[in-house]
């Protein structure tokens, strides 16, 4: 596993950045010194979200084993990887990589495109269901039977939000893999892809726009003073420079000796709302991730709900 160099991967180093995966086991897993515990599975993934300078940290509560990765260190299909390691596998996904595929812009040719962006043209917000007062983040999900493509996911998630009041200039960010080498180092193989007024497109124009778009690297700071203007810029404009919504889907899971699977991705920009989808056992779960001071759970169930009607 590679060690990430957190302090140049992102624009706002005041995210923690952590990813999260928890499986539900048959029997409740072992507990060692290096595992961290709590009484129950949302107070243990409120505390795993938390800023933390170790790459990989591991916790239990009951009978789910919730693993937290720094975003740069591991992408969701490391996540998977990390529970077969632990003892948990085997555990294989669909996901397919998206390779070689061309980037539309260099690092200077994205930052100064999302700037314009967000100076002009930002993308929509979804008008807060209900505002939190807690410091940290907010995480609801749902099951439902069946599997989806990522395509459908974001149709769906597209169609609740203009239903809730979404403004026009919906952008998506949907986080896609290069290269899911089941033998390569575990390390973030993570690509984004960044769909823009999807509120005007057709699934199989999303679907169209899913296998074209070209890859979008995250607008992290550099060293120079170019750069480190660039970054500057990006954080005082934060708000207004991510996308409406993040969508990753983990696939379709094969894991034996797990009972469930439950994928929270990043959050941050924009509007600051992740949708995390995983197929296992014949069902889907999805869920949404926000910050605290934004929202409370009841209205980000409230969203989550609409999505997973839309896909109902």
């Amino acid at each position: 596993m590679t060690t990430p160099t957190t302090g140049h991967w992102v624009a706002d180093p005041s995210i923690g950045w952590r990813i999260l995966l928890t499986a539900t086991l048959p029997d409740q897993p072992q507990v060692d010194d290096t595992v961290r515990t709590a009484t129950s599975t949302a107070e243990l993934r409120r505390a795993l979200v938390a800023p933390d300078p170790q790459p990989v940290v591991v916790g239990v509560a009951g009978h789910d084993l919730v693993v937290s990765a720094h975003h740069a260190a591991v992408d969701g299909l490391g996540l998977l990887r990390i529970l077969g390691q632990l003892g948990h596998g085997p555990v294989t996904s669909s996901a397919r990589g998206v390779g070689d595929r061309s980037a539309g812009h260099g690092y200077a040719g994205t930052v100064v495109r999302r700037l314009v962006e967000a100076a002009l043209r930002p993308p929509a917000r979804i008008p807060p269901q209900g505002r939190g007062p807690a410091a940290g983040d907010v995480m609801v999900e749902i099951e439902l039977p069946g599997s989806f493509r990522t395509g459908q996911i974001v149709h769906a998630a597209v169609a609740a939000l203009a239903d809730l009041g979404a403004g026009p200039h919906v952008a998506v960010a949907v986080g896609v893999t290069r290269d899911p080498d089941p033998n390569g180092l575990i390390e973030d193989r993570s690509a984004l892809l960044r769909l823009r007024d999807v509120e005007r497109l057709e699934l199989p124009e999303i679907e169209r726009a899913l296998r074209e778009a070209p890859v979008e690297r995250p607008p992290g700071t550099r060293s120079g003073s170019v750069n480190r203007a660039a970054a500057i810029a990006m954080r005082l404009l934060a708000r207004r420079l991510g996308s409406t919504l993040l969508v990753s889907h983990l696939g379709e899971v094969t894991a034996p000796a797990i009972d469930r699977l439950v994928f929270h991705p990043v959050t941050a920009g924009g509007t600051g709302i992740a949708l995390g989808a995983v197929g296992h056992g014949g069902r889907t779960v999805l869920t949404l991730r926000a910050r605290a001071a934004d929202w409370h759970a009841d209205g980000l169930e409230r969203v989550l709900e609409a999505v997973g009607g839309r896909l109902a």
